[in-house]
């Protein structure tokens, strides 16, 4: 990709990256995470095993019950993508170059491209509002919240069609057709 594109693709994610993606990675590093690191575009870093998190709320159930490993560790979700930022659970990458990567950072790489899809269509939308007079911050909310939005309005659709939320979502539904 020639620089100026990237650059513009960081930029139109830069609102997600610096008030939400960055700042939860970090914190994530910060109390329960290792191996603080940029995978291609994205700040990552990975879970300790035994961290808080993967003893509570980033375990995950199958058939109704959570999981341990024979180690007495619980099973945890993969990884979770904030736009340019990505966590996974414990011992879930190899790191190393793209054409090393395990499929589950590939699909969180899918991830990343959505939010760099869905950030730019926010900033335009927002850039077109404002141009059509609607108030300048009306349009910097349109272009804040795209990612967060997609979010939802994928969990809302995925529910309403009678899906998981989550995993019914489009996004996900996307991202793990092309895991590869």
């Amino acid at each position: 990709m020639k620089p100026w594109r990237r650059i513009f693709t960081y930029l139109v994610a830069l609102p997600n990256d610096l008030l939400v993606g960055w700042p939860a990675v970090l914190l994530v590093w910060l109390f329960w995470g290792e191996h603080l690191r940029w995978e291609e575009e994205a700040l990552v870093c990975q879970l300790k095993p035994g961290s808080w998190p993967t003893r509570s709320w980033y375990r995950i159930k199958v058939g109704g019950k959570y999981v341990k490993h024979a180690d007495g560790t619980w099973q945890t979700w993969g990884g979770t993508t904030l736009g340019h930022a990505v966590f996974y659970g414990p011992g879930r990458t190899l790191g190393g170059a793209p054409e090393f990567y395990l499929p589950l950072q590939r699909h969180e790489h899918v991830h990343v491209e959505q939010c760099e899809v869905v950030m730019t269509q926010s900033f335009l939308t927002g850039a077109f509002a404002w141009l059509a007079s609607a108030p300048w911050w009306a349009g910097l909310a349109i272009w804040t919240t795209g990612y967060i939005m997609m979010g939802v309005t994928g969990w809302l659709v995925a529910w309403l069609r009678g899906e998981d939320p989550y995993r019914g979502s489009t996004h996900e539904e996307s991202a793990y057709s092309q895991m590869g």
